[in-house]
């Protein structure tokens, strides 16, 4: 079996910019570990005070960050292919999102209780929605996903106005899609009400888009880290400023004692995380940061620290490639990961039975977080030693390959 050092050692030097692709898998793999950690986690850690509340949505937000960056290093990197290559890119990006929202769908109708959010079915929409930007430079990448952040929000909440949003934070289904209405409320759910609704999310795609394309693989740490910073500060500083000094807060805390409630602070259901949105009651609403909230200073925030994690493990690497072998591991098998996950957490924590089995777990729990993040670390590091690619990311390319082949061969030249 090849050591974690051999392993990391041969390829830098035979390839220069590895330390920065080894970013992105580490990355990746604090992404997929830190949405097991909402999903698995104690619920008290995770939405009230508690230390794992660092991840909520920032995980999610990372992940969909390196999506983005991801499809530019599909479709050649600082420069898109065009040509023959560039269709091959597109329809091989095209059958991803599809094979991807399929397998989300698919792992949704499983009584894992985490259903609403998997993000896999989202995740494909996004692909589809960024076919025609893949051609795009840095410059207009840039500019888009900073506009997409601010317009999308106030879109949003101009739809949703006329919505019926009593399916708000859900996850389509299967059953969807046998029939035309069934259809609509699944795109609808896509779109604009579900738990990472497109026109709210799109900007995470579209910011890692335009990093790969000003060249992940030679960008410096400290920029990056520079620009995580500033944007961070704008999502996060920006809505504390609208919400203390400018009456923000104040304003939503009349709203909700106006509308009768009584029972619980109205503070405490202000600072809740969001299921996607947030209320179409008040345009004061836009100005909160909470996770999954889908506001502008959610999305400047939220990318502000998805750049953060990226620098700092661009910073961090060769130096600490050793130690962190088993997280770039985690990363590159993150959608085989990701798919473990919510298979264990349907037998382990079976939803549906009402006498659960023997070694059941009852619930979200330290002890399921454990399990499955110890669990992950061991069995990506075990399997990278032997194998490129996950057993999922594997299955996946050679059939993207397959239908990329098919319908556009390759130049025989």
């Amino acid at each position: 079996m090849t050591s974690a050092r051999t392993v990391v050692s041969e390829r830098s030097a035979t390839q220069p910019g590895l330390p920065r692709v080894l970013a992105l898998d580490a990355a990746r793999g604090i992404a997929v570990l830190g949405m097991f950690a909402v999903h698995t986690g104690p619920p008290e850690q995770v939405f009230g005070s508690g230390w794992l509340s660092v991840f909520a949505g920032r995980s999610a937000a990372l992940f969909a960050v390196l999506a983005g960056v991801s499809l530019t290093l599909m479709s050649g990197g600082r420069t898109p292919r065009t040509g023959r290559a560039g269709r091959r890119d597109l329809v091989r990006i095209a059958a991803r999102a599809v094979l991807i929202a399929a397998l989300g769908l698919a792992l949704a109708q499983l009584h894992s209780g985490i259903g609403i959010m998997i993000i896999l079915t989202y995740y494909g929409l996004y692909f589809l929605l960024a076919l025609p930007l893949v051609r795009l430079g840095a410059r207009a990448l840039t500019v888009l996903a900073a506009g997409w952040a601010i317009a999308g929000p106030i879109a949003s909440f101009l739809i949703r106005e006329h919505l019926d949003q009593s399916t708000a934070g859900g996850h389509p289904s299967a059953d969807m899609l046998t029939s035309w209405s069934g259809l609509g409320e699944a795109a609808t759910m896509l779109m604009f009400t579900g738990a990472y609704p497109a026109i709210t999310w799109m900007p995470f795609v579209l910011a890692g888009m335009a990093l790969g394309r000003w060249g992940i693989r030679e960008l410096r740490a400290l920029p990056l880290l520079g620009i995580g910073a500033l944007l961070a500060l704008i999502g996060y500083g920006g809505s504390w400023l609208l919400q203390h000094p400018f009456g923000g807060r104040a304003h939503l805390v009349d709203l909700l004692t106006g509308l009768g409630v009584t029972d619980i602070d109205p503070a405490v259901i202000i600072d809740l995380a969001g299921l996607g949105t947030v209320g179409t009651n008040s345009w004061w609403w836009l100005t909160i940061d909470n996770a999954h909230s889908g506001t502008p200073f959610e999305i400047f925030g939220s990318v502000g620290v998805a750049f953060l994690v990226i620098g700092a493990l661009t910073a961090v690497l060769p130096a600490a490639r050793i130690p962190l072998y088993p997280l770039i591991c985690a990363g590159s098998c993150a959608l085989s990961l990701y798919i473990a996950q919510v298979v264990a957490v349907a037998v382990l924590v079976p939803l549906d039975a009402d006498t659960p089995p023997a070694g059941a777990i009852h619930g979200p729990s330290w002890q399921l977080l454990a399990l499955l993040v110890i669990g992950s670390l061991v069995l990506a590091t075990l399997w990278r030693s032997m194998f490129r690619r996950g057993p999922a990311e594997w299955l996946l390319h050679r059939v993207t390959m397959g239908i990329t082949d098919a319908l556009v061969p390759a130049d025989p030249r």
